[in-house]
């Protein structure tokens, strides 16, 4: 055999193993209890993958600091955008805080309508940090919030989406710096 091959086969043989070990990354999820009582299996990762039942698809979840203006206090809003099966046609879409009971309602809205390409999306009222609705962010610790996405279809169908996040300790911090409140 060739030497030049010969040294050649461990050297691809290495590279090969280490390609494959990059494919492998392990699967870190936590499990937790919602407000119902259920427990779902959360992946611990910044960038969840979108939640669909195949006619319902939540694409982007969002929620960040919002600076209202000069002189104003800053607070927290969330964003929102679900895509729709061709078709399919919203009437309401409702988002709550279903982590923990109370269940809290982040935002209605019982005229829902595509806007553009199988598309809806909304922006909630700025949520103070000490809101109800937003109080988790002054807690030091990582959580996870589970969001419920009910939706109403003109059809008359029901689709119940439930979209984990993953807050860490770090993305709180940050989040309190730029609302300029200190964590408790």
């Amino acid at each position: 055999m060739n030497p030049i091959r010969a040294s050649l086969i461990p050297v691809l043989a290495s590279l090969l193993l280490a390609a494959s070990g990059c494919l492998m990354q392990p699967n870190v999820s936590v499990r937790v209890t919602v407000a119902d009582g259920s427990t779902m299996d959360v992946p611990l990762t910044q960038a969840p993958a979108p939640v669909t039942d195949g006619v319902v698809t939540v694409k982007n979840f969002q929620f960040a600091p919002w600076d209202m203006g000069k002189d104003k206090p800053k607070a927290i809003t969330f964003t929102f955008v679900v895509g729709f099966a061709e078709g399919a046609e919203p009437a309401s879409v409702v988002v709550d805080d279903f982590t923990e009971q109370p269940i809290l309602e982040i935002f209605a809205d019982k005229n829902a309508h595509v806007v553009k390409d199988h598309l809806w999306g909304a922006v909630t009222l700025p949520f103070a940090p000490q809101d109800e609705h937003v109080k988790w962010v002054l807690n030091l610790d990582n959580n996870v919030r589970v969001y419920r996405f009910t939706i109403k279809l003109r059809d008359g169908t029901t689709h119940v989406l439930l979209r984990p996040i993953f807050v860490p300790a770090q993305m709180k911090d940050f989040m309190r710096t730029q609302l300029g409140v200190k964590g408790g």
